[in-house]
């Protein structure tokens, strides 16, 4: 059934222009807000702070459904010492969003698919009650409404917007954005061609990630493959700095072939499409676009042909055999705990810059668990606490990507140490070192 549209004047009533003081942050008795916790993703971001998280943050988790928040409420209890409240709020009545987003530093809502549940008025009301806002959202043509729409509103504030906090797109945008970093360190300016690539993806989807995939077709229909999406994020980018001409990408070293499998001699592998090449690509290029304004600089994302044998030799485990997931998943269902405990991601980001600078940058990330939803919880209640706490890099506000926002060193640095440094590992050079 079709939701309803938000249609109460207080929707639509101009947002302040007006940037938010030191003092409009400090008044809160909520650090971090977890809004739609009782999704299969969110109960996983809830377990893992409520599991006597070492920030001890002041949190709360919110959704409609109050007899649904009190048994998890209950759920999180004893799991630590450090319980949330409940607040209640509707995504399709703005006052009780207000009334919810002005108690907190800042908000992660995993309230998908976004367009559909009415994900544009939170981020509407936090960026009116000077509140940090983030998601996991990875529907390319809502991200782009937006940021046409609240860009200036959220820079003006000084209100950061993230919303590519999960699987979509916080690996591709670290991967690339720590190795173009790093190689610029030598002071001859930022990298000509980034490739993120990926060697191991164990993992699955869940009924929320279907449901999110085929609304964003219904509202919006397929997002086309062309150089306009490419930039969808970067609006910023002059013309000659658009290299691109689709949203993954082309990696360098397919040339001119047509084919978009080659051998790799930069991963010494066979490499193809990933299928989140089209969600990442706008962000990564969103976050080169904001570091190196108007540097042309090509990105590509791929995965090594080795993805599909692991997955492969993944899914046929015995715990696998005994208890495989489902393949047509319902909303609120999500993989069984074998597959969110051992999954995992490995990844490379090569920066590379052409003559006369030549030079090279690699950059490896690995990380235990399911990347789509255990990682993703993980990772994104890790980076909003970590908005929470301080706030945006430099306190500067607007549409912003994960590595924007925070930094790429400070993400690292957050999630090596993040579950008692057992999430994720990160190093450079060329060694396909593996831990």
């Amino acid at each position: 059934g079709a939701e309803p549209e938000p249609h109460t004047e207080e929707a639509q009533a101009p947002l302040p222009q007006t940037s938010c003081g030191a003092e409009d942050f400090a008044v809160r008795d909520i650090d971090l807000i977890i809004y739609g916790a009782t999704g299969f993703t969110g109960q996983l971001a809830s377990k893992y702070i409520a599991k006597d998280h070492p920030d001890k943050p002041r949190w709360a988790i919110g959704g409609r459904h109050r007899d649904e928040l009190e048994e998890l409420q209950a759920n999180l209890s004893a799991l630590g010492t450090n319980a949330p409240s409940i607040i209640i709020a509707d995504l399709q009545d703005p006052a009780s969003l207000q009334a919810m987003t002005r108690r907190a530093k800042a908000i992660v809502s995993y309230a998908g698919p976004y367009h559909k549940y009415g994900g544009e008025n939170l981020i509407r009301s936090a960026i009116a009650t000077c509140t940090h806002y983030a998601d996991l959202c990875g529907e390319s043509a809502f991200k782009k409404e937006m940021l046409q729409k609240y860009g200036d509103a959220a820079k003006a504030r000084g209100v950061a917007i993230v919303q590519a906090l999960g699987m979509d797109s916080l690996p591709a945008d670290l991967l690339a954005m720590g190795a173009a970093e790093h190689l610029a360190t030598d002071g001859h300016g930022p990298p000509t061609d980034i490739t993120v690539y990926f060697s191991v993806l164990n993992s699955w989807f869940s009924g929320g990630t279907m449901a999110a995939g085929e609304e964003q077709i219904a509202a919006y229909g397929v997002d086309p493959n062309d150089k306009e999406s490419a930039y969808a994020l970067a609006p910023e980018e002059s013309i000659e700095a658009r290299v691109d001409e689709t949203p993954a990408g082309t990696p360098p070293h397919t040339g001119a072939s047509s084919s978009d499998m080659g051998y790799d001699a930069n991963f010494s592998s066979m490499t193809m499409p990933y299928a989140l090449g089209a969600i990442d690509g706008p962000t990564v290029r969103r976050s080169l676009a904001l570091t190196f304004p108007d540097a042309p600089i090509h990105f590509a994302e791929v995965m090594g042909s080795g993805v599909l044998k692991e997955l492969a030799k993944f899914f046929s485990s015995p715990e696998a055999l005994a208890q495989p997931p489902n393949p047509s998943p319902v909303p609120g269902e999500g993989p069984p705990q074998w597959l969110l405990e051992g999954g995992s991601l490995t990844g490379q980001g090569l920066a590379a810059r052409g003559a006369p600078n030549a030079a090279q940058a690699r950059l490896h990330m690995h990380c235990k668990g399911d990347p789509a939803y255990q990682n993703t919880a993980k990772w994104s209640a890790e980076l909003a606490l970590a908005l929470a706490q301080d706030g945006p890099k430099g306190g500067v506000g607007g549409y912003l990507t994960p590595t924007v926002a925070l930094g790429s060193e400070f993400i690292m640095r957050r999630l090596s140490k993040a579950d008692s440094g057992n999430l994720c590992s990160f190093w450079l050079g060329s060694d396909p070192k593996s831990s």
